[in-house]
């Protein structure tokens, strides 16, 4: 059994555990609010930006083939075809390097913890001790 004093620190103990986690719970909501948010923004402004100009590379390809279509049509169609295999390397090693450069999710949350963590440790490790 447990005498008074020691169930008292121990609910105290167990609060502040309860309490810190709670926060951390609620800052890993807000970050994922975040990301979520910030996500949807970008996914939506990119296949816009990626329509529009899929639809003006296209129409500038036909045009150059139909300006050459008498004199040098294989050439031209050769360009085009070309120009959308360099594009799409292009866009590949942007994604990749993209994707590459993210900091992981709930980096704060995760990083809080491990300083509650630390700190429970050091004033789990300097508690004064009873002298006889």
């Amino acid at each position: 059994m447990l005498n008074p004093n020691a169930r008292a620190a121990l609910k105290r103990v167990v609060a502040s555990l309860l309490g810190m986690t709670q926060t951390r719970l609620e800052l890993a909501g807000v970050e994922l609010a975040q990301v979520r948010q910030t996500t949807v923004r970008t996914v939506v402004w990119s296949l816009l930006t990626a329509l529009a100009a899929a639809f003006a590379s296209l129409f500038a390809c036909i045009l150059v083939i139909a300006l050459a279509w008498d004199t040098h049509r294989f050439l031209a169609i050769a360009g085009c075809v070309a120009f959308y295999a360099v594009l799409g390397v292009y866009f590949y090693v942007q994604l990749k390097d993209t994707l590459a450069s993210q900091p992981p999710l709930f980096e704060a949350t995760l990083a809080e913890l491990g300083r509650d963590k630390q700190a429970v440790l050091d004033s789990l490790g300097s508690e004064p001790r009873e002298q006889s």
